[in-house]
């Protein structure tokens, strides 16, 4: 990995990596799993639909037919927001120890520690992009919007926009689910049903918060259904909790409604400092996984050296500059990314306790 940095021009450091898997994001990649190809400019057109189940028309004998209308869709033009983490390194970071080297004597040189550090480094600048579409993902989701602030290189606020779906997904129940008379079942199959008559798709897939799967077992009513004596007279659901990945819990199955439910209980460090869940612990998404896509934009950066600038399609570019003055070195990780629904019925989300 360290001797990637042996090549530091952008074109090298972004074959470079294309080679390196990415980890994983589960909102992100269960319903925007699609990458389009980098767009040349820093625009992109967001284009998302609606779908309805239309019925023939009758017509009288002799008629040539009726003219239907297509389904139209909504057509934006966005400047997917920019991400730029970097890392620098001065003299004093590589001058004494790294994370891991013998305490009392190492033969590991400063230009080796700093090709380590730098290699570690560029892993943990794109883990940091992937969370932010994780949390993009979250947003979309439940909210049908994500909000986006502009940093400066001081780190202070200088701009706040918002990219928002004509979406109305949000679900309203009637009691909480930590209630005794919380209608639990209903109220899952109520979402179910509004995605199927508004896509004429049965959505799959039920991602909640860490709370719920104990809303669920201490539920009055499911808890009876799962204590039918004999299964095959009442297959309603399965409730097997199993470990899929770190925080990710598969909790079962609701065979009725043919949802596969997980819990989803994975964290981020926000821009204050605060450990926060992706999904908030008391929400429910329900929806079809597969069909949004995620688009990039080309990245135009000055060359250092060159004095003129260079438009990257990529969707990571990875620039790497040295300030002889300073003798520092920094890497820095840009990325210009929106996560698009292509079906904005495609979900919903219930808040489960006011």
């Amino acid at each position: 990995m360290k001797e990637i940095f042996a090549l530091k021009d952008t074109v090298s450091l972004i074959q470079a990596i294309e080679q390196i898997k990415p980890p994983a994001s589960f909102l992100a990649d269960t319903f925007f799993p699609n990458k389009m190809p980098t767009a040349m400019t820093s625009y992109v057109a967001v284009e998302y639909k609606k779908e309805g189940r239309l019925l023939a028309p009758y017509v009288v004998k002799g008629s040539r037919g009726v003219n239907i209308n297509r389904s139209t869709s909504k057509v934006n033009m966005y400047a997917p927001p920019m991400v730029a983490p970097r890392r620098v390194i001065s003299p004093e970071d590589v001058e004494l120890r790294a994370f891991g080297e013998t305490p009392v004597f190492s033969t590991v040189t400063p230009a080796q520690r700093a090709a380590q550090m730098q290699a570690n480094d560029l892993v943990e600048l794109q883990r940091m992009i992937v969370n932010r579409k994780n949390k993009m993902a979250a947003d979309i989701l439940t909210n049908g919007a994500t909000t986006i602030k502009g940093y400066a290189d001081d780190g202070q606020v200088v701009i706040e926009d918002e990219i928002k779906f004509d979406w109305n997904g949000k679900i309203t129940i009637t009691t909480d689910w930590d209630q005794a008379g919380a209608t639990i079942y209903a109220d899952i199959k109520n979402a179910s049903e509004k995605i199927e008559e508004d896509t004429g798709v049965t959505p799959t897939v039920m991602i909640c918060g860490k709370n719920i799967e104990k809303y669920i077992l201490d539920n009055t009513e499911i808890f009876k259904w799962l204590n039918v004596p004999n299964a095959q007279n009442f297959s309603l659901m399965s409730i097997q909790p199993r470990i899929v990945s770190p925080q990710v819990r598969r909790i079962g199955i609701i065979q009725s409604l043919n949802l596969e439910i997980y819990s989803y209980a994975e964290t981020y460090t926000d821009d204050d400092g605060q450990v926060k869940n992706f999904l908030d612990p008391d929400t429910v998404i329900i929806g079809i996984p597969g069909r949004g896509k995620e688009l990039t934009g080309a990245i135009t950066l000055l060359q250092q050296g060159a004095g003129n600038y260079q438009t990257y399609a990529a969707p990571l570019v990875p620039v790497y500059t040295a300030d002889y003055l300073s003798q520092q070195l920094t890497l820095t990780l840009y990325s210009r990314f929106l996560l698009v629904p292509s079906v904005i019925d495609d979900f919903c989300s219930i808040k489960v306790k006011s």
